[in-house]
């Protein structure tokens, strides 16, 4: 089972790696043979069972790709008013402006055309005073667009999140009341339950930084957990702890049959009914169940309820089953109910993680001592998912064997207990209930200190960004050689195969050479240069809310995949949000030598000062000139922003935040013989407000960017400033079609390489 099972998994990899979607007929093409192939001639099938598994795996995920894109926002109804009808199939999260929910829709209504739909939307309600509910079936007037999120290196890939998530759109509630169709108590009851349970706690837990917790570790749910939190858990390692996962299953499962099997062996009569050890694995194995419903079922908590629930029954039928052969179970299990959960991350940090202390912990001869029984294990995982880390999230801990020593004790044996005994006091006594999840959130205050303090250590964190999959292929055969049993003949071999991995770092400019980034952040404006030996950031896109950053989402990734230890100049061009609004969280996470900005005042703690015309300076043979705003063009907003030229041998790029016509004239007038530039940020994201012809002329580029948010209600870059620049025949570019957009100045040769599109070579079936 446990080869079929890795087989499988190879072929739901090879679908997730094409374009395109290959057409329904294939499952006929490759299936029909390859069966025959083995029914009808039996010397094949020795070489037919290791390819049929495979098969079976790219057609089961093929197929249900297929059914999760069965339905589509159609282009045409994008932005319109929208009748839908449907059921809110998770628990609302609520914010002091809006509330955010998924949603089944049923039926479509446009223009009096009634479709029939089955896909899920995500859902937005500002400023709603009706009660929403999980299962409720409800009627509303909403304004949708396609999934498109920001794409760019190092980030977050919200498109792929979505699909695997199942949703095919998000918008937002138009109308301010929408009609309650049905509620009844068998509308996702389970949901429900969940639901009951934290609005218990958010009502009978006093608010605190923790509290959030408390319910992430009763029902899964993550709402209002601010990003720096989760900073923190990744820098120590411990973000596998606050929600519920495998281990705190394991743990609860293990008390329950600890306890259960001690009551037992008090009543002699029940010992005679059944024995004390398979009523403990019986009253284990509910509550395994339990703890996993009450999760949602997530990926990490169906890996462990299967399990679980193998081993469970083995104890109970008093069989033996071996551990690989129970994980490759579970594997099966999980990938044939979603294919799509190879896509996420807690599907490999889970299975990776029980893999690791299979591998590293069976198989060895009679193991004693404290070490052995505690510390070991954390020594393991740590290692062992240093690869995995750093593929998913481009960074792991360095301090994760000390956090995780303190804190999985913490959590399992008192945190996790206390929080389940205060959700079922709750149903008889919310005072005795509350008292209990406060006891909670006290220790869970005191770990979120020792955690605090681990985290903000500067080596606290590696951070790497690997080309290749083959770096981590080689990683993880090292892993393997390094955690062979003691005594075993070239297990120094494995620190050789690791070397690629660990000494790899990303390639950089050479002398004289410019490699300019132009980022995906949205609607709004967020450029890296880099030289040499130096980088210079160009202002850092929009902060929306607490949780959507670009700031903390985009550019802090991105620079860390460059593994970037300080940013040597930051520019902020003006106040506008969409090119300050991310500042701070740059500010706050990685060394700012020096910032450059129209609005200086802006800044504190970080030396900060006005970029004037004038103002030049060299790194590496690279020359950086403020064009604009001179002293007296100060405080007119947009017309105030920087206007920044990078010169590499005869080639320039010309950044010009929101500069609009005024600004334009006044660089006509008095700089007209610096404007010339081969790449030109187009001026306040392609405004009509800008562009004008003289200026085109006077900067002559041959490419122009346009950094700007899918379906932004400016509606930049304006048709006639596209038109402008195709008639003096420069090549253009905006961030919605292209992601992240990158391009390399040679001082050797004076050429532009092509610009490499994030987008385009990333690009996925959905």
């Amino acid at each position: 089972m446990f080869l079929f099972s890795i087989l499988f998994l190879c072929g739901i990899l090879i679908l997730q790696k094409l374009t395109y979607l290959p057409s329904l007929y294939w499952l006929a093409g490759i299936n029909v043979p390859i069966i025959s192939h083995y029914l009808l001639f039996k010397k094949s099938r020795a070489y037919l069972r290791f390819l049929i598994p495979t098969v079976f795996g790219f057609s089961w995920a093929l197929w249900y790709a297929y059914a999760q894109l069965s339905w589509t926002l159609p282009t045409e109804l994008e932005g319109k008013p929208l009748q839908i009808t449907g059921m809110i199939t998770t628990i609302p999260d609520i914010e002091p402006h809006h509330t955010s929910f998924k949603f089944l829709i049923k039926k479509i209504q446009f223009a009096n055309k009634i479709e029939s739909v089955n896909s899920t939307v995500q859902l937005s309600w500002q400023t709603t005073s009706q009660k929403l509910h999980v299962g409720d079936q409800w009627q509303f007037t909403v304004r949708l667009k396609k999934i498109h999120g920001v794409m760019n290196p190092g980030g977050f890939d919200y498109e792929t999140w979505s699909f695997q998530e199942g949703i095919r759109a998000s918008g937002y509630v138009v109308s301010k009341k929408g009609i309650l169709l049905n509620s009844k108590w068998y509308h996702r009851p389970l949901d429900r339950v969940r639901e009951f349970f934290s609005e218990g706690i958010r009502e009978n837990l006093s608010r605190s930084h923790t509290s959030p917790w408390i319910t992430a570790l009763a029902v899964g749910e993550r709402h209002g957990i601010p990003p720096d939190d989760w900073q923190v858990l990744r820098n120590t390692g411990t973000n596998h702890l606050m929600a519920i996962a495998g281990l705190h299953i394991g743990f609860m499962a293990a008390f329950v049959y600890g306890i259960v099997n001690w009551l037992w062996r008090r009543r002699p009569q029940l010992i005679l009914k059944i024995p004390a050890q398979q009523a403990g694995a019986i009253a284990a194995l509910l509550m395994a169940f339990i703890y996993s419903a009450m999760a949602g079922f997530s990926i990490p908590t169906q890996r462990a309820c299967l399990m679980l629930s193998l081993f469970l029954i083995t104890l109970v039928l008093r069989r033996k089953i071996l551990s690989w052969q129970t994980w490759g179970i579970a594997l099966f299990c999980v990938l044939l109910c979603n294919p799509l959960s190879v896509l996420t991350a807690s599907f490999w940090l889970s299975f990776g993680s029980v893999a690791l202390i299979i591998y590293g912990m069976r198989g060895r001869l009679a193991p004693k001592g404290l070490w052995w029984k505690h510390g070991r294990i954390q020594w393991v995982i740590a290692l062992g998912l240093i690869p995995l880390s750093i593929w998913l999230f481009q960074q792991c801990s360095l301090v994760s064997f000390v956090a995780n020593s303190i804190a999985i004790p913490c959590v399992g044996f008192l945190i996790v207990p206390l929080v389940l005994l205060g959700c079922f006091l709750l149903l008889f006594s919310v005072k005795i209930g509350g008292m209990v999840l406060y006891v909670a959130d006290k220790i869970v205050a005191l770990l979120w200190m020792v955690l605090v303090y681990l985290a903000h250590f500067s080596w606290a964190s590696w951070y790497e960004l690997v080309p290749s999959i083959w770096y981590i292929v080689t990683a993880c055969v090292g892993i393997v050689i390094l955690l062979l049993p003691t005594g075993f003949p070239g297990r120094g071999i494995g620190i050789i195969w690791l070397l690629p991995f660990m000494l790899y770092k990303p390639p950089a400019p050479s002398l004289g050479d410019v490699w300019f980034t132009l980022l995906d952040v949205g609607q709004g404006l967020s450029a890296v240069v880099q030289t040499k030996n130096h980088l210079l950031v160009f202002d850092a896109g929009p902060r929306l809310s607490d949780s959507n950053d670009m700031g903390e989402s985009v550019v802090i990734p991105f620079l860390r995949s460059l593994v970037v230890t300080h940013i040597d100049r930051l520019v902020i061009s003006h106040g506008d949000n969409d090119h300050i609004g991310g500042a701070y969280a740059i500010l706050k996470q990685i060394p700012t030598y020096l910032v450059k900005s129209s609005v200086p005042e802006k800044f504190f703690n970080v030396p900060a000062s006005y970029c004037l015309r004038g103002e030049t300076w060299q790194w590496d043979q690279v020359t950086f000139e403020f064009l604009y705003p001179t002293p007296d063009k100060l405080g007119l907003d947009n017309n105030s922003s920087c206007v920044l030229r990078i010169t590499s041998g005869r080639r320039h790029i010309l950044l010009t935040g929101d500069i609009e016509k005024l600004a334009e004239t006044d660089l006509i007038h008095f700089a007209a013989a610096d404007l010339t530039a081969d790449i030109l940020v187009a001026p306040h994201h392609g405004s009509n407000t800008s562009a004008l012809k003289e200026f085109i002329l006077a900067v002559h580029p041959q490419i122009v960017l346009f950094p700007v948010g899918y379906r932004n209600r400016y509606h930049f870059p304006h048709p006639v400033v596209l038109q402008k620049y195709r008639d003096f025949g420069v090549v253009s570019y905006d961030t919605v079609q292209a992601g992240a957009i990158q391009l390399q100045l040679t001082k050797m040769t004076n050429i532009i390489l092509s610009p490499m599109l994030y987008r385009e070579s990333h690009r996925h079936y959905w």
